[in-house]
């Protein structure tokens, strides 16, 4: 099987910590960014997600391998994370998946030059997961064009609309409303649909009553 995703969780408490500080929450931008990228060097292993969890010392457990998915314990304090700089955040996000991947890779065989290879991109990247949502769409006239520019940190999502015209002119560029941290802000990107020549409707892919309409002027 070809691997294709690496999370990371934290032991902590869930029920006692605000909704936004979850650690795995946090960090669900940085494994999107890194899986993304990983998906791309089409590795070969014996595991198809790689769960990485940061422990005290004297909790780790043995890696286990069960129908495609490796859990691995890692030894890592997070006591001071959500005091930490987004930039900082995002730096351990990246040492804990690497931290993690080495031990995968002893116990899968793994070269772990792929992995540093992605680490170093992410670096390049200064950390940032920026991205356009799809592909661009045209208007029903052909003479705009609409797409969706999403900047996705540690605790919130940034989703922006922006249309140009055909030489490449910026006509508009618009915050959508996002209601959710994590990945759940991204469910506002159900679909991207032009009505007319000038107005846009994006909907969210999940709540129906969630419509939000556009116009170019």
């Amino acid at each position: 099987m070809i691997l294709k995703m690496v999370r990371i969780y934290s032991d902590e408490d869930t029920r006692k910590i605000d909704f936004n500080d979850v650690f795995h929450i946090q960090a669900e931008s940085m494994c999107d960014m890194f899986s993304s990228l990983l998906s791309k060097k089409k590795i070969r292993a014996k595991a198809a997600v790689i769960n990485i969890t940061c422990k005290s010392s004297d909790k780790i457990e043995d890696m286990l391998l069960i129908d495609g998915f490796l859990d691995v314990d890692i030894a890592y304090n997070l006591e001071d994370f959500n005091n930490l700089s987004e930039q900082k955040k995002r730096s351990i996000q990246l040492e804990i998946i690497m931290l993690g991947l080495r031990k995968a890779s002893s116990f899968l065989n793994l070269n772990l030059e792929p992995f540093i290879e992605v680490q170093n991109e992410i670096v390049q990247l200064n950390y940032l997961n920026r991205f356009i949502w799809k592909k661009p769409k045209y208007s029903p006239d052909r003479k705009k064009k609409a797409y969706i520019q999403v900047e996705w940190g540690t605790q919130t999502v940034k989703i922006d609309l922006v249309v140009t015209d055909k030489k490449g002119d910026l006509l508009l560029k618009q915050s959508i409303p996002v209601n959710h941290p994590g990945r759940m802000g991204l469910d506002i990107l159900g679909s991207l649909n032009w009505l007319d020549n000038d107005i846009i409707e994006i909907r969210h892919q999940y709540i129906k009553k969630e419509v939000y309409k556009f116009t170019i002027v």
